[in-house]
């Protein structure tokens, strides 16, 4: 945890004689409750954004670096009736952790000198009182890394606090996850005037973390979902790996299949930790039409030929004269029907491959058209419903009504939607026809390969026995030769798919194994889950305590419960009943019992496991806003004596139309001692000579 002791503005304007001639505030904050009050105009959101920037938060009121910050920090004030102009000026803000350690944080609004960034933070491990003899390390804010570069500042902050920033999925990154950047923590802890009153964490910035609300929740009060969820999307996405690398296998199988002419059997489509359906799969090859023979029954045939020709000598041409004639019109016979499939077969491949291409076109076709009706629907959402009747929807020109009467023209915004998801539906099945043809023709074309390689066989067996026909009847028989070499590489190549199948089955073994253990990974995650329940009941009473504090009256407290599922979880709802579906808090309370349940929501958080230990209230008086709540926030408040509650409230202000915020009133109920007062003056604004 952290807490703030200390925050000082220094400002050099244009009448500034020295270095010395300071201009700003100087304020010391302790643990427990601090008030800042005063009137408007005064400069408590000075103060206030100053703590942001300092903390490099300023993102969650609005903007980057000194553009989140008020004029009277960065370019000019008045004190009475004189004028200043800021030539440089630069925010210190002093924090202590829970460890004892105190460290100042040096951030430049105006930098005195072309060295010196505002998007860095200069740190020094010491108080604002012993700054000229401290050294400092300087850490950068806005730019890649800064969350998770050791020499980001955030990463610097967490350390300090004492919290260990976990990693969470995250769209938006390569990697697909990143730190639960401390910005999104904070802002449960900073709930500022203007956004922060409109929703729970409605200030946080998104970068790219899914369910981002609910994270910070798992995190602050420490509850194992966050790195469950984390450790089941990692184990899912590993899961999905493994379906996707056992279908690869598969396919580079279905690939030999059709490039050898065999069938697979058995084929465990899905990946499965049942290894005896890996055993089963197996490569057949067709005798004829009813019978067919393993792989290894086929190798066996093909090495016994092989070993029976060996064993004989090559014949002459004399003697085999008669089985050569034979032979060649044989394989002639062959060679032409063979030709004249292949033929057909390549022709219907390029039939289906044009049919592929034009499907293509198709998709690009459809995707121009959808953006077409997408433009056509701003052009009406945008200039002729927005900008009125009498202007041109497409250059914005003042017209004369005539030239755009509806009198006999409806706007076709329900026709231009309607298309877009008929376009868009029509997209989609394309693209499952593309993925089909795309599939089928690159199959056909590894079939196309296969017979081709067997048409050219043919053909050099028939020129080698026809050779053979006009050779002299002592010669050898070339074609003998040619059917023992053919012999030899389709053994090579039988070999080939025998080991490529062993590799494979070795592959979804392994794939097997990993499976299994993923499982049993994901089953052991679910005997994590009931240890957050004791965490969410105690986090739940406190919060329906201090809703009940707050004097909370626009349902029964026990209607207010923390969801534990989707949709809201981890935030409140209402249920008319306890079997009832929950609602909404927002909708079910009024304006002002909402701010209440900000208040109880956010004070419910300090005592989380890995809360910083610091929250900020600004304006809380919000939506008319009694004085007893606003009293009992107060004194809730004033009891975390071991964390730090920040409130900037105005006074003197009407909050209703019977009550007036008056600052001796709300800390009426506090004890001396119980509480720090930072009351602004009434006359001057917060910058004044140091």
């Amino acid at each position: 945890m952290f807490n703030i002791s200390r925050l000082k503005v220094e400002i050099l304007t244009n009448k500034s004689e020295s270095i010395e001639d300071l201009f700003g505030f100087d304020f010391e904050f302790q643990k427990g409750l601090n008030i800042v009050a005063g009137h408007n105009s005064q400069g408590k959101t000075t103060i206030n954004s100053c703590i942001y920037y300092s903390l490099g938060m300023e993102e969650l009121i609005g903007g980057r670096n000194e553009k989140a910050l008020d004029k009277a920090l960065k370019e000019n004030f008045s004190i009475g009736d004189e004028d200043f102009k800021i030539t440089h000026s630069k925010v210190l803000l002093e924090i202590n952790n829970s460890l004892g350690e105190t460290a100042t944080l040096l951030r430049y609004i105006i930098p005195a000198s072309s060295d010196k960034k505002n998007s860095n933070i200069e740190i020094y491990n010491g108080s604002i009182e012993n700054l000229q003899n401290l050294e400092e390390k300087i850490h950068f804010i806005n730019g890649a890394g800064n969350n998770d570069d050791e020499n980001g500042f955030y990463p610097w902050l967490a350390s300090f606090i004492g919290i260990i920033i976990p990693e969470v999925s995250n769209i938006s990154r390569k990697s697909n996850y990143s730190p639960l950047y401390l910005q999104t923590i904070f802002s449960a802890l900073f709930i500022e005037q203007t956004k922060g009153w409109a929703d729970f964490l409605a200030t946080m910035p998104y970068f790219g973390i899914p369910d981002n609300k609910q994270k910070v929740v798992e995190f602050l009060l420490g509850l194992s979902e966050l790195t469950l969820a984390t450790q089941r999307d990692i184990l899912n996405k590993e899961k999905a790996d493994l379906s996707i690398n056992w279908q690869k296998n598969l396919r580079s199988l279905s690939l030999i299949e059709k490039q050898y002419n065999g069938i697979l059997r058995a084929i465990p489509e899905e990946v499965t930790t049942d290894k005896t359906k890996i055993e089963k799969l197996q490569l057949y090859f067709p005798i004829n039409e009813e019978e067919s023979q393993t792989l290894e029954e086929k190798l066996l045939q093909k090495e016994s030929e092989l070993d029976e020709q060996n064993q004989n000598e090559i014949p002459r041409i004399q003697e085999t004269r008669e089985g050569t004639i034979e032979g060649y019109n044989k394989n002639k016979e062959e060679y032409h029907q063979l030709r004249y499939n292949v033929k057909e077969f390549e022709n219907r491949l390029n039939l289906e491959t044009t049919q592929l291409q034009n499907l293509l076109k198709q998709g690009i076709s459809v995707e121009n058209e959808i953006k077409e009706h997408i433009n056509i629907k701003k052009v009406f959402d945008e200039n002729i419903i927005n900008k009125g009747e009498n202007h041109c929807p497409t250059c914005s020109q003042e017209v004369s009504t005539d030239l755009l009467s509806t009198k006999d023209f409806k706007i076709p915004i329900l026709s231009v939607e309607q298309n877009i998801a008929f376009l868009k539906s029509q997209k989609e099945l394309v693209k499952v026809s593309i993925h089909s043809l795309r599939k089928t023709t690159e199959e056909k074309e590894v079939i196309l390969t296969y017979y081709k390689n067997i048409l050219r066989k043919k053909e050099i067996m028939i020129k080698s026995l026809s050779r053979d026909l006009i050779a002299d009847d002592r010669a050898f028989s070339e074609a003998t030769v040619l059917q023992r070499l053919q012999i030899e590489n389709e053994i090579e190549g039988l070999k080939f798919v025998k080991n490529s199948l062993k590799e494979v089955k070795e592959n979804l073994s392994e794939l097997a194994n990993k499976y299994n253990n993923n499982l049993n990974d994901l089953e052991k995650l679910k005997n994590f889950e009931t240890e957050d329940d004791k965490v969410l009941v105690d986090f739940e009473k406190f919060y329906q305590q201090l809703l009940k504090s707050f004097r909370y009256d626009s349902n029964e407290i026990w209607q207010i419960t923390i969801n534990r599922s989707h949709p809201f979880k981890y935030f409140p709802v209402y249920k008319h009943y306890k079997d009832s579906l929950p609602q909404s808090i927002r909708t079910n309370s009024s304006a002002s019992d909402f701010i209440r349940n900000l208040w109880a929501f956010t004070l419910a958080l300090l005592p989380g496991t890995n809360h910083p230990g610091i929250v900020i209230f600004d304006e809380p008086g919000q939506h008319r806003t009694n004085i007893e709540s606003l009293k009992a926030l107060f004194s809730v408040s004033s009891g975390f004596k071991n964390h730090q509650v920040i409130v900037f409230t105005s006074v003197d202000k009407q909050i209703n139309e019977l009550e007036k915020l008056e600052l001796d009133d709300l800390v009426s109920n506090l004890k001396d001692g119980t509480y720090n007062l930072i009351n602004l003056d009434e006359e001057n604004k917060v910058i004044g000579k140091l």
